[in-house]
């Protein structure tokens, strides 16, 4: 069912970086290619930037594109963007999110995206060694001190979310605002626990890989897709996620429903069909504040996926195939937390 109001659409910024540095997952490295892009996306009507400490050389770029951009001496009309970001916090390794580390991540943040403040200040993944009094409190003073308008958490566990709203109330702190999660036709785990407990408590979903991280693009069936190479971290980790025969057929069944409705109307890819089913027919809802994230390779797939995004719900017996994946899966999909 299509959502009473469209999900906001906010740009991931992980491709912007080094091309040197991270083959295959950067794309955008000079100045000039993040200006291009990001104006692309404002041109048509969107200023929702997501980024990370995490993704190397990425909020440094974006800087620097973003104060040319809205310089008063710059050749075109001056653009502002909204800018959301995560704290750095060393993926896998313990002990990211005590109070210092906390501050000094977002302090490194500010200076390099060359602003004062952030919307929303994201833990990007569980530090299960630090204190959750302790990061909880070290993000709400952030927010505090006017560096965030508020925050969020990502990739954590139903428990996780719960035990810190639990802290937050017992000790009168602000809430988190906002779930960043993985979301899509084929990871829905979220929806039995996690998205009622997100709604009692009135904070929004953004679900990033809405397309299943190119799952079911072309080139990534032609084995031309960079991203999904095991020669990168980004590669490594979706053949992981994204590699069981269950996943397989659900690959063949979507293709198959995809050449049928293109022969009843105009033809549809499998991946922008991924795209339109969670932004439309998922348990997204705009009315609550949720959002996908997408991020691109070229200018090119920007305005393809816009263009993708902006079509509107999927024929009826297409949307029926993609919920259909889930069922077929029976819960052996990728998680929704890490």
């Amino acid at each position: 069912m299509a959502s009473k109001k469209p999900v906001r659409i906010i740009l991931g910024t992980h491709t912007i970086g080094s091309t040197i540095d991270h083959p295959g997952i950067a794309h955008f490295d000079s100045t000039p290619s993040v200006t291009a892009l990001l104006s692309a996306f404002a041109s048509r009507g969107y200023t929702e930037l997501d980024t990370a400490a995490n993704y190397p050389g990425s909020e440094v770029r974006i800087g620097t594109a973003i104060s040319s951009l809205s310089s008063p001496t710059s050749s075109s009309t001056p653009l502002t963007f909204t800018i959301h970001t995560k704290i750095f916090d060393g993926i896998g390794q313990s002990g990211s999110h005590t109070a210092p580390k906390i501050a000094a991540s977002l302090q490194k943040s500010l200076k390099e995206l060359q602003i004062e403040s952030v919307d929303t200040l994201f833990l990007h993944c569980p530090d299960r060694q630090t204190r959750v009094e302790e990061y909880v409190g070290a993000v709400v003073g952030q927010v505090e001190g006017g560096r965030a308008k508020r925050w969020g958490v990502s990739n954590y566990s139903v428990e996780e979310v719960r035990e810190i709203l639990r802290v937050c109330t017992e000790r009168g702190w602000r809430a988190p605002s906002v779930y960043q999660g993985h979301y899509n036709a084929i990871v829905r785990g979220g929806e039995k626990e996690l998205f009622p407990l997100l709604r009692e408590h009135g904070m929004e979903f953004w679900a990033y890989s809405p397309a299943a991280g190119g799952f079911f693009s072309e080139k990534k069936a032609a084995g031309q897709s960079e991203r999904w190479k095991d020669t990168n971290p980004i590669g490594t980790l979706y053949q992981s996620l994204y590699s069981s025969p269950a996943l397989q057929t659900s690959l063949s069944t979507i293709r198959t429903a995809c050449a049928s409705a293109s022969s009843n109307s105009k033809s549809l890819t499998p991946h922008t069909a991924a795209l339109r089913w969670t932004a439309y027919h998922s348990v997204l809802d705009g009315a609550f504040g949720d959002a996908v994230i997408f991020s691109v390779s070229s200018l090119e797939q920007l305005q393809s996926t816009l263009d993708a995004l902006e079509q509107g719900p999927l024929p009826e017996e297409l949307a029926q195939a993609f919920a259909g994946v889930f069922e077929v899966l029976g819960g052996t999909g990728p998680g929704f937390h890490l």
